[in-house]
């Protein structure tokens, strides 16, 4: 090779160098921008999974659409996360957060049980602590564009979380509806399998139901964890054969035990409540108590 060839081979691979570097410096620029907006935006913000999959580490479809398997677990400990950082690499989204453990307040409206910790002293308040800042979930989703726009990223987050604003109504199972209902102020979409019963009214003509089979509820993982003990009160219809039917939580508890409350009920029996002598469908209020012994 010539020394004129060599200096324009030297020249033209020194220009394509640059161009690469500058390509590459522009590219993380963007990135950089493009994630102090998520940053700003999203940052230690409670998004609220359309679907309440467990697991450490869980991808998306851009479509929202899960990629592997995940069960689903209740709405109070695998619903919601907090977001502690958010990034975009290679045409993906991904998301650091921590899984909100949810119990309810006084007025049963739901609260991180993290925001509690004050009222618990010594080793109990470390441990629970520990325990409740451990629980971190990784989730990446595949973006629709390799452009990495906030279009493609706002379709992503969209259709793996609720938009602000959007009821929980749409999400969770049919046992949260009336209770989503009253704290959204919105009417309550249940569909019930038989017409509405009236709530049992004790009187001269009338025989309350009879518990025959009323096993105990299994304790969630996340409730014995952190020592977490309550009473959950769930309207249930007892109808004219003595089966349960038509569940909703009344007055919730958290920590997955409303579900583990329900799972129970479920599979009660009853001798049925008699009006005039004849078995008639009564809608009551059970309540299920859980300790730890």
């Amino acid at each position: 090779m010539s020394t004129t060839n060599r200096y324009f081979f030297t020249r033209n691979a020194a220009t394509l160098f640059l161009l690469v570097f500058l390509s590459a410096q522009l590219v993380a620029a963007e990135e950089s921008a493009l994630e102090g907006q998520l940053k700003a935006e999203y940052g230690n913000k409670i998004l609220t999974l359309r679907h309440f999959y467990t697991g450490d580490h869980l991808k998306f479809h851009s479509d929202g659409s899960l990629q592997g398997d995940a069960t689903i677990g209740p709405w109070t400990v695998a619903g919601q996360i907090a977001v502690q950082e958010i990034r975009v690499r290679d045409a993906r989204l991904i998301i650091h957060g921590r899984r909100i453990y949810r119990i309810f307040d006084s007025q049963q409206k739901p609260q991180d049980e993290l925001t509690t910790i004050d009222n618990y002293y010594g080793a109990m308040r470390e441990d629970l602590q520990k325990a409740l800042l451990n629980v971190n979930v990784e989730i990446d989703i595949d973006l629709a564009s390799a452009k990495n726009d906030q279009a493609s990223i706002a379709s992503a987050m969209h259709a793996v979380f609720l938009a602000d604003g959007e009821s929980m109504t749409g999400v969770v199972p049919e046992y949260w509806q009336a209770y989503f209902a009253k704290l959204e102020d919105k009417p309550a979409m249940v569909s019930h399998s038989l017409a509405p019963v009236p709530m049992f009214r004790n009187g001269p003509q009338m025989v309350p139901p009879k518990a025959i089979t009323n096993p105990d509820p299994d304790y969630s993982p996340e409730a014995r964890k952190v020592k977490y003990e309550g009473t959950v009160l769930v309207r249930v219809v007892i109808d004219e054969s003595g089966a349960t039917r038509d569940l909703q939580v009344n007055r919730p508890l958290g920590l997955g035990l409303d579900e583990m409350a329900i799972a129970a009920i479920r599979t009660w029996t009853f001798e049925p409540a008699r009006k005039d002598g004849q078995p008639v469908a009564v809608s009551v209020v059970v309540e299920v108590t859980f300790r730890l012994y």
